[in-house]
């Protein structure tokens, strides 16, 4: 045995490696190899080049995602890294000279990180490097404001004026082509002001990685 389902606690088989059951694997809600940028609620708003994530904002992606954040399960970071490390490789196959050079996990302040003990972009992040085979650049992004708690209580508009240069890049990045990483892409506020922190430094490209997707639509979750 390797354990169990993390989604329906049923006892995994030896060729289960992925850390779900078949049935469950074959459930999970894929995303199509496809930039989302221009499907959030602000294209007009969107920094950065490329979108990609690996799943819808389902139920299932949901509970794997709150495990992950908020209930101390950081082992999720190994389990998830694989499926995203697959749909941005499918994303890249008709762009191969877009491939980024390094990845920048998304930042959060360091009160946040006392209260959580952890930050899961940055746990993602270092699982993510050795499947891609790309460098991670360890504290390029800083968080200047903590309006993180804010987040889940603010429309749409609301957070794209709280995360309005909200962030810092520590060194220049000149001529480097990018990808951030985080856990979800919700109105895509913190993508773009990270990718525009980026950007002012002088990254040539900054492109967005992300395990879920939320449509305009659906329920949004904050940091």
């Amino acid at each position: 045995m390797l354990g169990y389902c993390w989604l329906c606690d049923q006892s995994l088989r030896v060729a289960e490696v992925t850390g779900f059951c078949q049935v469950c694997l074959r459930d999970l809600p894929r995303l199509p190899p496809s930039c989302v940028r221009w499907r959030c609620q602000n294209p007009e708003r969107a920094a950065g080049r490329h979108w990609f994530s690996a799943f819808s904002w389902q139920p299932d992606i949901q509970h794997l995602i709150h495990r992950f954040k908020f209930q101390r399960c950081p082992e999720l970071a190994k389990i998830l890294a694989p499926f995203l490390a697959g749909q941005v490789r499918h994303c890249y196959r008709d762009r191969p000279q877009a491939w980024p050079d390094m990845l920048v996990a998304m930042p959060m302040t360091y009160k946040r990180w006392c209260q959580r003990g952890y930050n899961q972009a940055g746990l993602l992040t270092h699982a993510l490097a050795p499947v891609v085979q790309l460098p991670v650049a360890a504290g390029l992004l800083r968080r200047l404001r903590d309006d993180q708690g804010k987040q889940h209580q603010s429309g749409a508009e609301q957070r794209w004026q709280n995360m309005h240069q909200s962030m810092y890049c520590t060194r220049n990045v000149a001529g480097l082509k990018l990808a951030v990483i985080d856990d979800v892409l919700t109105t895509g506020a913190s993508a773009s002001a990270a990718a525009n922190a980026l950007m002012r430094r002088g990254a040539s490209a900054v492109d967005v990685w992300t395990l879920a997707y939320a449509e305009p639509h659906q329920p949004r979750d904050a940091d």
